[in-house]
């Protein structure tokens, strides 16, 4: 029996000795305890690196600056007027261009004694004496023609609101037609002057001569005529 089992033993090792090559074991693994293995590493393929997406900085936005008021020059002031034969106190209500005008006006007017229609708003001409001077249809409105002397004037239908004509010399005047408001007349000598259908109301005809003159049609309403010689030479009182 004894014998028996070691062939059975030797039997059953000659048969895994032979089964195991099939297996792919070798030999020496028989019996053996089996050591094991380290797997080998793979070589890693190298991933494509996709570059991190650059996010531009965040631009700060500038305050906003105040800006300043523009500064507006401001023009120089303005240069006196040039106003030659201008009152100065009239001198406002006209341009430069204006005066300049009746500046050369005047000239025209003492050099050659007419100046029918001409713009002589405010001038300032005392004591000056014309002879048959030809004024027909101007504006002398606002004029200082004081103590004046104009002989046989020719002064139809002109503007003499509120002239000054104060103690002039106006004898044998034409000046019919014409508008004398406020106009002052103190002390005027008008004997012979015609005066016809003229408009002397709130004039100061204040010791004014009328004698000879023709005042038909004149409206001579709320005018002053304190000492005036009248066209019969009656004195008013």
């Amino acid at each position: 029996m004894k014998k028996l089992a070691i062939l059975s033993i030797a039997l059953l090792t000659l048969v895994a000795t032979l089964e195991y090559p099939k297996l792919g074991l070798p030999q020496r693994a028989i019996g053996q305890t089996p050591t094991p293995q380290t797997p080998t590493p793979q070589p890693q393929t190298p991933q494509p690196q996709t570059p991190p997406i650059q996010t531009p900085p965040i631009q700060q936005t500038p305050s906003i600056q105040q800006t300043p008021p523009i500064q507006t020059p401001q023009p120089p002031a303005e240069d006196p007027k040039n106003l030659g034969y201008v009152s100065p106190e009239f001198a406002e209500k006209l341009s430069q261009q204006q005066i300049d005008q009746i500046n050369a006006n005047v000239e025209s007017l003492l050099l050659t004694q007419s100046c029918p229609r001409c713009d002589l708003r405010a001038v300032n001409l005392v004591n000056i004496s014309l002879k048959n001077v030809v004024l027909t249809g101007a504006d002398l409105s606002d004029a200082n023609l004081s103590r004046s002397t104009f002989e046989n004037p020719d002064l139809v239908n002109t503007n003499l609101t509120r002239t000054n004509l104060s103690e002039a010399v106006l004898v044998g005047a034409r000046i019919s037609n014409t508008d004398l408001r406020k106009a002052n007349l103190n002390g005027t000598n008008l004997d012979g002057a015609d005066l016809r259908f003229s408009d002397l109301r709130d004039a100061d005809l204040t010791n004014a001569n009328l004698r000879n003159a023709n005042i038909d049609g004149a409206s001579l309403d709320r005018a002053s005529m304190g000492g005036t010689t009248m066209p019969d030479g009656r004195k008013n009182q």
